[in-house]
């Protein structure tokens, strides 16, 4: 929910958190991705305290007095730079509590969305991670039991002072009352967060997650907020900024600007009365300010939960990263647990989830994802359990994750919430594999034949199309990986390690990138090939693996020291029967070279639902014998 885009309505729910740390081998390709947890800039967690805008001064200084050993906690959170893996790329995890039953059944080893931890949940979940979850939108009827006489205070309001009902909990009330939405800037409702943070630490959670994490910043596209909290810290945010800055914003006096006034007269102005507060040309600076202020508390949520734990506890949020503006707080995360739309209603396997999984990868954070409210209702309806097979399949040979689809809530403006039961005898084989070949998935990197150039920029100005040209690519069955440039927004610059590991750049809206990324990358891409449309670089781009297929399949292939990994994805989904047509001679031809493998080298074919089998590989070509849903060719150096 980032920009001015609408989201899909989807629903938030319960929680995870994590920081993958994956090393790469010293002698792995250059080209392989090295997803590790790189040490963060100690500076980072500063914001808090000392970035101008992140939080006004007043908030600022309240808060350390709060919280007490605040600094302690900042200080253990610095100090955490090299962090034990907290999610594997084998891991099953589970979004809801389960019986213990259903967690041996799937092989969960994580629980993510766990709400608050009670002995009984804990103990049926004995031996798995238990992520507690605490909701910034879908807690109203909590917070207004807490503070049932002075609740308003703490409710988002538009451009004329009222509140905003949620939109897809429009069919929730509590005692009469519809579920507002609720501004993370107001005083009453960030205790009741904070509140809600200490009991579920205090309760034996291993992790937290926050479920819509940007708070009031996730309500941009609804045109909020414009609580006189929210006009004071944005009046704050401009008077930090560099007296340029502020002359070419137009403003005259920022000690004495009030948004909310200026955007309710230029309204007033407009005769034809079509007038909408995203459309003011102060809003993507007011974006900004809001999506800083979300980062910022972020930051100290997770560096209270530190506090309580006395230990780094491992973080994470619903930030489905198909909607722009959700990488804004990636530092104060270690996992994205996300609701990621699958675009179930097109009846086919979809490409866009890569997208997501791509720009995880690029800011080093694993991703556990499940499909939309929208998604899962289409699935119940049509029963296409087989179609969610693919998610899962896909998501793994990513390199990331799919929660297990065991009850998962469906939502549409006809029904509203309702929910789904997944099979267990249709998923819970998928997860097995998994777990039975876990050394095929944990610590190996992607490898890619292509790298995307991808200012965050020009991803919150149109999202749609950056979606859609990495899909063209995952179509034409390019490996590709994301090269972040960051904003006022994400802080995150290019390196230029990763633009002189790849041999094709394809570079999103040069004019996006800030001047010292548009620099480096000029000055690390000469002797590369650089393009600036998808179709040039399919062209110009020769993969790692090649196919020849009598219909759609997918390659991903992902490699670690003397081993490549080839993920062989069948797209040849029937929606009308719910299954995925068998294909037989799908061959394919490989670079052995550009996997890091030695011309000498065995290959296995390791099919979901089949028997491992020995294949020979003559002069780079090999022949499957049959593929179903999902199998996985085993390149490995002779010793």
């Amino acid at each position: 929910m980032g920009g001015s885009a609408v989201p899909r309505i989807r629903r938030p729910k319960r929680a995870a958190s994590l920081r993958h740390v994956i090393h790469k081998p010293h002698n792995a390709p250059a080209h392989v991705r090295n997803w590790h947890g790189r040490a963060e800039n100690p500076g980072q967690f500063a914001s808090v305290v000392d970035r101008p805008g992140r939080l006004f001064a007043i908030e600022s200084e309240n808060c350390m007095r709060r919280t007490g050993c605040f600094c302690a906690a900042l200080f253990l959170l610095v100090a955490a730079s090299s962090r034990a893996a907290a999610l594997e790329r084998s891991d099953v995890v589970f979004m809801y509590q389960a019986d213990a039953r259903t967690y041996s059944e799937y092989g969960a080893t994580v629980v993510a969305w766990g709400g608050t931890p009670r002995p009984e949940t804990l103990e049926a979940a004995k031996g798995l991670r238990f992520f507690g979850s605490v909701g910034m939108v879908t807690e109203f009827s909590r917070y207004y039991d807490r503070f049932p006489t002075n609740y308003t205070e703490g409710l988002c309001r538009d451009i004329d002072g009222q509140p905003v009902k949620v939109p897809w909990l429009t069919d929730h009330q509590h005692r009469g009352i519809p579920y507002w939405w609720c501004c993370s800037q107001q005083p009453i409702f960030r205790q009741y967060l904070r509140e809600r943070v200490e009991e579920t630490m205090k309760a034996g959670a291993h992790g937290l997650h926050i479920d819509d994490h940007l708070g009031t910043a996730g309500g941009l596209w609804l045109g909020i907020c414009f609580c006189d909290r929210c006009v004071e810290g944005f009046k704050a945010h401009l008077k930090s900024l560099p007296p340029q800055r502020i002359k070419e914003l137009g403003v005259e006096e920022p000690a004495a600007f009030n948004f909310r006034e200026q955007v309710r007269q230029w309204i007033k102005a407009d005769k034809t009365g079509n007038r909408k507060p995203q459309q003011h040309p102060l809003w993507p600076e007011w974006t900004v300010w809001q999506y800083r202020a979300a980062a910022s508390f972020m930051e100290e949520l997770h560096a209270l939960a530190n506090q309580i734990a006395q230990r780094h506890v491992p973080m994470g949020a619903n930030a489905g990263l198909l909607w722009a503006g959700h990488l804004s707080d990636y530092k104060a995360l270690d996992l994205f647990s996300a609701e990621t739309d699958h675009h179930a209603s097109a009846r086919r396997f979809s490409d866009l989830p890569v997208f997501a999984y791509r720009l995880a990868e690029a800011v080093d954070r694993p991703y556990a994802a499940t499909a939309s409210g929208g998604d899962w209702a289409f699935v119940k309806e049509n029963n296409s359990h087989r179609l969610v097979q693919g998610w899962i399949a896909l998501a793994y040979a990513s390199g990331q994750l799919f929660m297990a689809p065991h009850r998962q809530w469906c939502y549409t403006p006809e029904k509203g919430t309702h929910w789904y039961t997944g099979p267990t005898d249709v998923y819970a084989p998928l997860y097995r594999f998994v777990r039975e070949h876990a050394d095929l998935f944990d610590g190996h990197e992607t490898v890619s034949d292509i790298a995307v150039v991808l200012p965050h920029r020009a991803y919150m100005r149109t999202p749609n199309q950056c979606q859609e040209l990495c899909a063209k690519l995952a179509a034409a069955n390019l490996s590709f990986r994301i090269l972040l440039a960051g904003d006022d927004i994400v802080d995150l610059r290019l390196r230029a390690e990763d633009i002189s590991r790849e041999k094709v750049l394809l570079v999103v809206d040069r004019s996006a990138l800030l001047d010292t990324d548009r620099k480096l990358l000029e000055a690390h891409s000469k002797d590369r090939v650089v393009v600036t449309d998808v179709d040039h670089a399919i062209s110009a781009t020769q993969p790692a693996v090649r196919v020849q297929s009598p219909a759609p399949v997918r390659i991903l292939p992902r490699a670690r020291a003397g081993e490549a990994v080839v993920h062989v994805l069948n797209y040849d989904y029937d929606a009308a029967s719910d299954t995925v047509r068998e294909l037989s001679s799908v061959r394919l031809k490989i670079d052995q070279v550009k996997l890091g493998i030695s011309p000498q080298c065995t290959v296995s074919w390791v099919p979901f639902g089949g028997r491992e089998q020995q294949l020979k590989i003559e002069d780079g070509h090999v022949v499957l014998p049959k593929l179903n849903l999902w199998g996985i060719l085993v390149l490995k150096s002779r010793i």
